[in-house]
């Protein structure tokens, strides 16, 4: 009976090879067809990449209005980019096509550690980035003072000095004695107290802080965008004030019409006059924002003793003011929010898979499986990230893309 079964698994393997009509089997050209398919893909992805974070560097480098210590952020985040694309990719994509290490041991612990520092510093340069709009926004006085490139410089070494404390240590033996069992392996270090080390501190500390740093961000920005609506609506009240004739403020309490104001005992009615172009409210005490009117303005108060319908008029143009700048505050607010989002949803959505697995995997090796596939995907959209950070800190900048069409263009000429 196993003789039978032998006869027809080799009965079945050679009408299966005999397929194709020229007798080579199919699962080479499978794996020809896959290398060549990943190989474009890759190739595709590190080109894009290294040109998108060099149009970068080279916006920031010869225009001289994106030269400021924000935009020297940007630009060092796309120089970490650019050596993730040149450094890292190109030998991740050759072990990805090749599915396994060809180039040796001491090239491994090359990739690896420039992997983690690249990776890692690139990472730290989005917390550096939400930091500095932080303390832009929170603190906008006394920052335009502190903002210098001094602060710059110091936050990207910060960023570069955490990378390396976190790709060093494996080359110093902190790693366990099956990371170099497989020769045609090449993995970072499996030890679970590097483990723990590495993720929380190129990812998991950095994520908490940009959503803590980002979350305030907004709230700050809400404010602001609420308070000009709120001033935008005072002043409406005060032009109202001003657009009422001013005979009936000059009333004595006698009732009788005069120059000389109001008398102090009446400043406490609920109804007070203006006060040098300002409304007080006698229940609440508030001044609201003084209104000038320009002379050349093309909206005129209405004079004494004009009709009603003018001022009718002028109020509802106001009302249409009013109500256009609060539409325009509560889409500043959503597009706030939309910009908030992708920068964070980008980022959790390219790293969070990658270092869930890099955290977990070490700690249940034999219980846990995952397809090969699957790791290359989450592997290579951390990868992207480097792709995607230009995009997103720069290129939806009006600045960056007039410089981006000028070095396209060949038409930059610098000043």
């Amino acid at each position: 009976e196993g003789w039978e079964n032998n006869t027809s698994i080799l009965i079945l393997n050679s009408s299966i090879t005999n397929t194709n009509g020229t007798g080579s089997g199919s699962l080479p050209d499978l794996m020809l067809s896959y290398q060549i398919i990943t190989s474009m893909l890759l190739g595709a992805l590190i080109l894009c990449s290294i040109f998108g974070n060099a149009c970068v560097v080279a916006a920031i480098a010869l225009e001289r209005s994106l030269q400021n210590v924000a935009n020297y952020l940007i630009g060092s985040l796309a120089v970490t980019d650019l050596m993730v694309s040149v450094l890292v990719l190109p030998m991740a994509a050759l072990y990805q096509v090749l599915n396994k290490w060809t180039l040796g041991q001491e090239i491994c612990d090359l990739f690896i550690s420039l992997d983690v520092l690249c990776c890692t510093s690139s990472i730290l340069h989005l917390c550096a980035i939400a930091l500095d709009r932080y303390w832009a926004i929170t603190d906008p006085i006394d920052y335009v003072n502190k903002r210098t490139p001094r602060r710059a410089a110091f936050l990207i070494s910060v960023t570069w000095l955490i990378g390396f404390s976190i790709s060093i240590p494996p080359m110093l033996g902190w790693r366990s004695a099956e990371d170099r069992a497989n020769p045609d392996a090449c993995m970072i270090s499996q030890d679970p107290g590097y483990t723990i080390y590495s993720t929380f501190g190129a990812f998991y500390i950095p994520l908490i802080l940009m959503l803590v740093l980002y979350g305030r961000i907004f709230r700050a920005a809400r404010f602001r965008i609420r308070k000009t609506v709120k001033k935008a609506e005072k002043a409406k009240v005060s032009e109202k004030c001003l657009s009422v004739s001013p005979a009936i403020f000059h009333k004595k309490t006698n009732g009788e019409t005069g120059g000389k104001g109001w008398k102090r005992g009446d400043e406490s009615k609920s109804s007070s006059p203006c006060v040098n172009g300002a409304v007080k409210h006698g229940d609440e005490g508030e001044s609201l924002e003084i209104i000038e009117v320009i002379s050349n303005s093309k909206t005129h108060l209405p004079l004494p003793n004009t009709p009603q319908s003018s001022s009718h008029g002028y109020e509802n143009m106001n009302e249409k003011n009013s109500g256009a700048k609060r539409k325009i505050a509560l889409a500043r607010e959503r597009k706030t929010v939309k910009t908030l989002g992708i920068i964070m949803g980008t980022f959790i959505f390219c790293w969070l898979p990658f270092f869930i697995v890099a955290l977990v995997l070490p700690f249940c090796a034999e219980s846990c499986y995952m397809p090969e596939w699957l790791g290359a995907v989450i592997n290579w959209l951390g990868y992207s990230n480097s792709l995607l950070n230009p995009i997103i800190y720069a290129y939806f900048n009006k600045d960056f893309q007039n410089a981006f069409k000028k070095i396209i263009k060949c038409k930059f000429h610098r000043p």
